[in-house]
């Protein structure tokens, strides 16, 4: 359940190695994230690995057995699942549609919610009509490259890096925009897209990549989330052969498609056992 979007989609810690005066459209991001909470060590909750080539993302958690890859060419996504040999292909149109649906669906239980008259529901409604449409009290330090994001609900503290390529930081942001979306559509009780996407739309504005990023939320469930993402411009053998392997892959005859309906079938059956 703790797929990158908790870091590409929603926060990142990056520690910027070696950026190079050329364009700096292959690069790789290995990331950490830790849960804080009050009186323990923080905990490791996902590792993951995301590699940019060729205009696409390779993006693969650890223990997952799954890489998604982003392929913006082709407007989609590919869950493929190397253990189960399926893969799951989903179009961005698709997701718009899927995130289109849901966002109705959740109107109209805050409608309900609300109709109701009770405090606690109002409470509820009132969390999930800004997670829908986030409203951020937005302040930047130049001194110290840090953005800040306030709200009751939802807060973001984020140390950034102005790399020498800006075109970086679009490759970086419009993977970071699809990932929050399609993580939604996978878990719907997640956070929706929206604060992530603001965060993501504050750091255009000023071409910036993120490098140390706290969310906390104040939500029903509060959570404390952090993530280290170490930035490494130049990709390796390793990286060359991971894409060949998870390519390969995709093309095999012998890998299953299915729709993006079915793969969230299997998923709750697989959470049911």
């Amino acid at each position: 359940m703790w797929r990158s979007f908790l870091v590409i989609g929603m926060f990142a810690v990056a520690h910027v190695v070696g950026i190079p005066t050329c364009m700096a459209q292959e690069f790789r991001i290995r990331t950490t994230v830790y849960h804080h909470q009050t009186d323990v060590d923080p905990t490791i909750v996902s590792r993951s690995v995301s590699i940019f080539h060729a205009e696409k993302v390779y993006d693969h958690v650890d223990g997952l057995g799954e890489v998604t890859i982003f392929d913006p060419v082709q407007k989609r996504l590919i869950i493929l699942n190397e253990s189960r040999m399926i893969k799951a292909v989903i179009n961005f149109d698709e997701i718009k549609n899927l995130l289109n649906v849901a966002r109705h669906q959740t109107q109209e239980y805050i409608h309900d919610r609300i109709k109701k008259q009770k405090s606690s529901g109002k409470e509820i409604a009132e969390q999930l009509k800004f997670q829908l449409d986030p409203v951020f009290d937005v302040e930047f330090d130049d001194s110290r490259n840090q953005l800040t994001l306030d709200s009751k609900l939802i807060n973001y503290r984020v140390q950034c890096v102005a790399p020498d390529q800006k075109a970086s930081v679009e490759t970086y942001l419009r993977f970071a925009d699809w990932m929050a979306r399609l993580n939604y559509v996978l878990h719907p009780y997640t956070l929706p897209p929206g604060s992530r996407i603001s965060l993501n739309q504050e750091l255009r504005s000023r071409d910036l990549i993120p490098i140390e990023v706290e969310l906390q939320t104040r939500l029903e469930e509060k959570l404390h989330l952090r993530a280290e993402h170490k930035i490494h411009w130049k990709l390796d053998s390793k990286d060359r052969g991971l894409i060949h392997h998870w390519e390969t892959l995709r093309k095999n005859k012998d890998v299953n498609t299915i729709t993006v309906q079915e793969y969230l079938r299997n998923q709750f059956a697989n959470l049911r056992k």
